[in-house]
């Protein structure tokens, strides 16, 4: 599992029913990948606030700086 701090806002779509949601994270934030695979479309599932948010790998990649890799337990 990775978390990433974003250094600047970045927009992520959740999904709610059966529609979307734009969503602007703030820069500062820590979102987690738990699984770190790229979906359809160029898009990564992160969790934040307890939702899943799809953001495009691109903005992760170069709006986020990796704090650290957690192990399935959570731990460091």
């Amino acid at each position: 599992m990775l978390r990433y701090r974003l250094t600047a806002s970045t927009l992520g779509i959740h999904q709610t029913g059966m529609s979307s949601v734009a969503i602007s994270i703030p820069a500062g934030t820590v979102v987690t990948v738990p699984r770190g695979l790229v979906k359809n479309v160029g898009f990564v599932e992160v969790e934040w606030e307890g939702k899943c948010i799809d953001v495009f790998a691109v903005d992760l990649r170069e709006r986020g700086e990796l704090v650290r890799a957690m192990s399935a337990t959570g731990t460091g």
